[in-house]
């Protein structure tokens, strides 16, 4: 049985007190253990004293070529990285992938951003301007690292990518990182962790990693510290509104609940490459890491005249899924279990209420029986679709507005077909991460966008010229925003340069229009 450990100040910690076994939830077999580690103020202060200095003495050429190296570094270790993910995380091969292959991708991504940044040790964030007209006064922001500790707080499900897509941003920027997975499949955050230490040659202090309960954690942070919280919205309310965090202002972001749409245009019908597209999209969204993706599609708004030929499609496509759900260790298999026996519990009180407002068409959440996998065992949950009213899609207060089941559960919401009802559905859920748009009618479509992306971070539009090319919605890329309004949290990461904002400190310089030109490049100077 692996035996995970913590990194703090520099050195390797067992933890103390009483055990937490990890299991596979597949076979519900214990693969790993852990105790809660202390001395968390240290560690904080280790990383301030110690890795702040470190990274800000390196250049962004520099931080760029060490993300360039640990991404190279990562790939070398992906087969048993993968292994881990099955183990661990109820993967399939392909689930493993994405996740490992978007952390290494992250690291790359952000490796090559670094060679736009420039020499100086700041990044100057916007052209000069005059403090009133006629005078040689100017005034121009620049954005330096914080001189602190960014604190990142991952999910469970995605232990590779959401734990260095955030530190790949936070070392580029200049700020050393303490992660602290999720518990119940930190044993693959934690390999890569034995990774990055042993083999990654970081600078003194840029990495801590807490593996375990979060303890007292925020009780030692600062002002110059920064949180990057990813989870539920009841935990992110604890965050913020911690008396430590409040006291001291510490800067937050949080990516938390999201129930994203996707709304089909009245034009998209069968026979069509944008159909095929858009039922594709779905099943992988519903499927995909068994549908705990904070971008998974929860909501499918339907033209009422389009509703039975998706229903038929879709349900059919989900059955398939359904028949090869079982033990992701069997390569045929494509879907596997949920991460915990709490999700599966937590899933089915789901069920119940979303059943309040539509009815199950698809699914059973009983079943019992899977692919390679003894009766009964596992935390298992076959993808699940439900139908709702046309009366019932319009109700801000129905429960698939209000309730994510963070598994493979979504709802087809029938609509009238026009921009104004779409918009109030998809407004209803108060904020999301993602929704996609399938048409090739563009006065919807720029209707569409209006109205629809002052709730969405993200807004994908899908049509048949492109239908080909297009990627799956849920995929979230370095150089696109990733976060969301309102219920979705508030915050936003990743962005290219953007995401590196939250780890640095906006500053005015101001000053002589010569004397900032000097000191900031021409662009100060304005004749």
């Amino acid at each position: 049985m692996m035996q995970l450990k913590s990194y703090l100040a520099g050195a390797w910690h067992e933890g103390q007190g009483d055990r937490v076994v990890l299991h596979n939830p597949a076979t519900e077999a214990p693969m790993a253990e852990l105790s809660r580690a202390t001395g968390l103020d240290e560690a904080l202060q280790h990383a301030r004293d110690v890795g702040g200095p470190a990274l800000r003495a390196m250049s962004f050429a520099e931080r760029g070529a060490l993300l360039k190296r640990l991404a190279k570094l990562l790939h070398g270790h992906r087969e048993a990285l993968i292994e881990i993910a099955i183990d661990n995380g109820g993967n399939t091969r392909g689930d493993a992938k994405f996740d490992i292959d978007g952390a290494t991708a992250v690291l790359a991504a952000y490796g090559h951003l670094a060679g736009e940044l420039g020499e100086a040790p700041w990044i100057v964030a916007d052209e000069a301007v005059e403090i009133m007209r006629g005078s040689k006064i100017r005034a121009q922001s620049v954005l330096l690292p914080r001189h602190g500790v960014a604190v990142h707080i991952n999910a469970f499900n995605f232990p590779a990518w959401g734990m260095i897509g955030k530190l790949a941003v936070a070392w580029l920027a200049g700020m050393p990182v303490l992660s602290k997975p999720a518990t119940s499949t930190a044993a693959l955050a934690a390999r890569i962790g034995e990774i990055l230490v042993e083999e990654g040659e970081l600078p003194a202090g840029a990495f801590s990693m807490l593996i375990g309960p979060a303890g007292d954690l925020l009780d030692h942070l600062g002002p110059q510290d920064v949180v990057a919280f990813t989870g539920s919205a009841d935990t992110g309310a604890t965050i913020r509104t911690h008396p430590r965090v409040v006291a001291q202002g510490v800067r937050v972001n949080v990516e938390a609940d999201s129930l994203n749409a996707v709304v089909i245009g009245p034009d998209v019908g069968p026979g069509t490459e944008l159909f095929d597209l858009m039922i594709r999209d779905c099943v992988i969204e519903l499927t995909q890491k068994a549908g705990q993706k904070c971008t998974a599609t929860r909501r499918i708004l339907v033209p009422q005249d389009r509703l039975e030929s998706v229903r038929e499609v879709l349900v059919d496509r989900l059955r398939e899924v359904a028949s090869k759900t079982g033990d992701p260790a069997n390569k045929e298999v494509r879907m596997g279990p949920l991460s915990t026996a709490g999700q599966l519990r937590d899933a089915r009180a789901g069920l119940d209420a979303l059943a309040s407002s539509a009815t199950r068409i698809s699914g059973d959440p009983q079943r019992q029986s899977f692919v390679d996998v003894p009766e009964g065992k596992g935390w298992f949950l076959e993808p699940i679709l439900f139908e709702a009213t046309p009366q019932a899609a319009l109700d801000p207060a129905s429960s698939f507005h209000r309730v994510e089941v963070f598994a493979p559960v979504a709802t087809l919401l029938p609509y009238d077909g026009t921009v104004a009802a779409a918009a109030r559905i998809v407004s209803a859920a108060e904020g999301s991460l993602v929704s996609t748009v399938y048409t090739d009618d563009r006065e919807f479509l720029a209707d569409a966008v209006a109205e629809l992306a002052p709730f969405l971070g993200r807004l994908v539009v899908a049509d048949e010229k492109a239908a080909r090319a297009s990627l799956s919605p849920g995929c979230v890329f370095p150089v696109v925003n990733h976060g969301g309004p309102g219920r979705a949290g508030g915050g936003g990461e990743l962005g290219g340069r953007v995401g590196m904002e939250l780890y640095m400190q906006r500053t005015t310089i101001q000053g002589g229009g010569s004397q900032l030109a000097r000191l900031l490049g021409k662009s100060a100077r304005k004749e």
